[in-house]
């Protein structure tokens, strides 16, 4: 028995800008079934008029009419038409198991799981044809093995439902380059899809199983002008994120996707470091993702529009995320609402507070800094909901007064605040309400401290020092908490455990003391808390992180500079 395990964070991933496409080439040949070999169940296939015909068989299992030979990066297009009351598919990059295969993956809730797929058996990426009234058309099932990868439910797939004309011929096109899959349907985007388990295989026409409804016996499903275009895609395109993977430590087998994504505080340094120290020191595999302008592939903070690799949230153990009124496409934030509607663990870092700002009339406006419209319980936004509060005001004088963190003391034994000491960031203290909301506990309180020297260019620190010891007693009476516990629960979703921190700039991850509550609050969040020793969870820096000073950046600062994911992988 051969045993294979699905590796859903992949060590190093090519992303497609451009390909080359060949010409289109017919897979129907006249009225030949020649280059087709029928597996599985026995429903009737036959071809008149370039019309590939699947009639359904009562008692026989699903049947697929698949290619003679595979393809690995392709644009395929084709017309069909399906009987009311017959589900079909068509199968890409697919297989046959000619010896037991166990394949091993893990669901959205963290479980493992295994399961056999027999000699005989069909398997892999299906698009599917779907004739109920859930109308998932388009969307991309794993025949065999995991399921349903990319459904079409929810408001931003309405859109996509509506395509599927039932009754009619439809026009799909696939196309899979590298670990990219994407379908429309009749012109629509359907599926959305990153994926790394298969590169390659063969396609089939899928004729699903009916049971023993002699009623259905006879349904037909009809495919015609199958034309597929063979891509080399572009090796030499620019990578989108960074995937680390960690060997040795509490973490191994747990998975953190960390979202980069502000104009300001410098996410772009900060996360890839810390994924460092986590998949390093404690063995979590961590993907970073970050703002890419896709015009031009380089990382621009200044971009709030596409943040790709997002996809990585589906069996992700804990987001971390530190983005500024961000505006992403629909396919991205369902990525970040199915994960939060599942009541994955999330740890804030600074800027999140506000970590969206949709215009009016947006299906994700209700996750805006300050939202105020109908649903009642996303007021303020993503920020107050989740983390437990949105963008309030600079407490603290920018880039003149710095922060010092006080351990709230009736909280001094909790496993986050395990082993740490001296916290202090040239980052101001941000004001928030108090109480803060629901069950938020207060870990760390914020002392607003005064800049004993004189500021000189070129100091990513704006001359602020841990050694500055002046208070401003007229901003500490009462402190503002800076790190807070609390849980979370988006409607109709289930309950969230969540680590706040209004600190979190890439010069903040500098402090001993910041930089070890952060790896404590992951290990916590991530159910770990017994790993975090009583001295604290390791968490020095690896290799050379020099980082620079939080400030806006001009808009052509971005563009001019050309920041590669890759040349950050490489630092």
């Amino acid at each position: 028995m051969r045993f294979l395990r699905l590796a859903s964070f992949l060590v190093a991933c090519a992303c497609f800008h451009s390909a080359d496409a060949g010409e289109p080439v017919s897979l129907i040949k006249g009225d030949s079934l020649e280059g087709w070999t029928q597996r599985g169940g026995e429903a009737k296939y036959s071809i008149k008029n370039g019309v590939i015909v699947g009639e359904s068989v009562v008692n026989t299992p699903n049947s697929f009419l698949c290619t003679d030979r595979d393809y690995s990066d392709f644009i395929l297009d084709v017309d069909l038409k399906v009987d009311m009351g017959l589900n079909s598919g068509i199968q890409i990059r697919s297989h046959v198991a000619e010896e037991p295969q166990v394949v091993e993956t893990k669901t959205s809730s963290g479980q493992i799981r295994k399961k056999t797929i027999p000699v005989g058996r069909v398997h892999g990426y299906q698009v599917e044809i779907d004739t109920s009234e859930r109308a998932w058309s388009g969307g991309i099932y794993d025949e065999g093995r995991r399921g349903w990868l990319n459904d079409l439910s929810g408001d931003q797939n309405e859109a996509a439902r509506k395509a599927f004309k039932n009754g009619e011929w439809n026009h799909y096109r696939i196309q899979a380059i590298g670990n990219s899959i994407k379908t429309w349907v009749n012109g629509v985007p359907a599926a959305d899809l990153t994926d790394g388990m298969d590169a390659s295989g063969f396609i089939a026409l899928q004729v699903h199983g009916i049971g023993d409804n002699a009623s259905r016996a006879g349904t037909k499903v009809r495919w015609k002008n199958i034309q597929i275009q063979e891509v080399k895609a572009d090796e030499t395109a620019k990578k989108e994120y960074i995937d680390y993977s960690g060997s040795k430590g509490a973490g191994v087998g747990k998975k953190v996707v960390l979202i980069a994504g502000d104009e300001e505080y410098r996410s772009e340094e900060t996360l890839p470091q810390l994924a460092l120290i986590l998949s390093k020191q404690h063995g979590f595999d961590c993907r970073v993702v970050f703002p890419i302008n896709p015009e031009t592939g380089f990382i621009d903070p200044n971009y709030g529009e596409n943040i790709p690799g997002l996809e990585a949230l589906e069996d992700a153990d804990l987001m971390i995320i530190a983005t500024r009124f961000r505006a992403l496409p629909d396919e991205q934030m369902q990525y970040i609402d199915r994960y939060l509607q599942r009541g994955g663990p999330v740890l804030g870092l600074r800027t999140a507070t506000h970590a969206f700002n949709f215009p009016k009339g947006s299906s994700w406006s209700h996750y805006s800094n300050g939202y105020n419209g109908p649903k009642e319980a996303w007021q303020d936004g993503f920020g107050r909901l989740v983390l437990g509060e949105k963008w309030i005001s600079h407490h603290g004088k920018h880039k003149s007064q710095s922060t010092r963190g006080v351990i709230v003391e009736d909280q001094s034994g909790h496993p986050i605040l395990r082993g740490v000491e001296g916290i202090w960031g040239p980052t101001d203290v941000y004001g928030v309400r108090l109480p803060l909301p629901g069950d938020s506990q207060p870990l760390v309180l914020g002392q607003v401290v005064n800049r004993a020297g004189e500021a000189t260019e070129g100091d990513p620190l704006y001359g602020m020092r841990d050694t500055d010891t002046e208070l401003d007693d007229s901003k500490n009476d009462p402190m503002m908490p800076i790190v807070w516990t609390k849980s979370y629960q988006v409607p109709e979703g289930e309950v969230g455990q969540v680590v706040t921190t209004t600190m979190g700039s890439s010069t903040d991850l500098v402090n001993d003391g910041f930089r070890q509550l952060v790896v404590n609050s992951v290990l916590w969040l991530t159910g770990l808390e017994e790993q975090i020793p009583t001295t604290g969870a390791s968490s020095e820096i690896v290799g050379e992180f020099v980082p620079t000073a939080f400030e806006f950046r001009r808009g052509d600062y971005w563009p001019t500079r050309q920041m590669t994911v890759e040349s950050i992988e490489a630092e």
